[in-house]
């Protein structure tokens, strides 16, 4: 019997292994249900449906319906809708932070107002949760998803730049975001061009 070799990767092995390399480079301890919850997010948002592309040639589809009518909807919902409708937009929010952190260089968005809603998709998702229904993520995930916001966003984001080189034009870009985020990672990668950031008094405007 001759045996089968198996060259290539499922997408959760794939996704998992840049998870476990992003959390070692940025030092990141999450819990361990996060950790398996970004591995299932990266894998679900691989393929975009059908006529979802974005309104403007590269622009990201999940630009297409703004998070302020995704909290609309997920408010205004009836509460059994609410805890799917919640964790969309925690995931949208999450996803988007991580993987398109470059497009906030071309728009005039805020970081800080994602990374706000989307921790506050995952609390209200918990938050509605029915204890006697089966859910695909536990209320205890989805409150660790919440408090531990802003290190899935590095970690998505380490994700999203691993095997990429970061070149001197988006250092001004990496110290605008730092400045607003305060994020250790992109700390880390400013110290690695060799620029110790300094944190200013005011808010840079746009």
């Amino acid at each position: 019997m001759v045996q089968e070799i198996r060259l290539t990767a499922t997408p959760q092995e794939f996704f998992q292994e840049r998870v476990h390399q992003a959390k070692a480079r940025l030092k990141v301890n999450l819990p361990a249900e996060v950790e398996f919850y970004l591995v299932n997010l990266l894998c679900s948002f691989i393929a975009v449906p059908a006529g979802k592309a974005g309104a403007q040639a590269g622009e990201p589809a999940f630009f297409e319906k703004p998070l302020a009518f995704m909290l609309r909807d997920a408010s205004e919902a009836p509460r059994p809708q609410k805890p799917a409708l919640y964790r969309a937009l925690g995931d949208t929010s999450l996803y988007i932070t991580g993987f398109f952190q470059d497009y906030f260089n071309r728009k005039t968005f805020d970081i800080d107002y994602y990374i706000a809603l989307g921790s506050t998709g995952y609390e209200q998702a918990a938050k509605h949760m029915t204890p006697n229904l089966p859910e695909s993520a536990t209320r205890e995930t989805l409150t660790a998803l919440a408090l531990n916001f802003v290190q899935a966003v590095d970690v998505v984001a380490e994700v999203s730049e691993q095997g990429r080189r970061t070149e001197a034009v988006d250092i001004l870009h990496i110290y605008d975001r730092w400045t607003r985020s305060q994020s250790d990672r992109l700390r880390k990668i400013l110290n690695e061009q060799g620029i110790d950031p300094v944190e200013v008094p005011y808010k840079i405007a746009h």
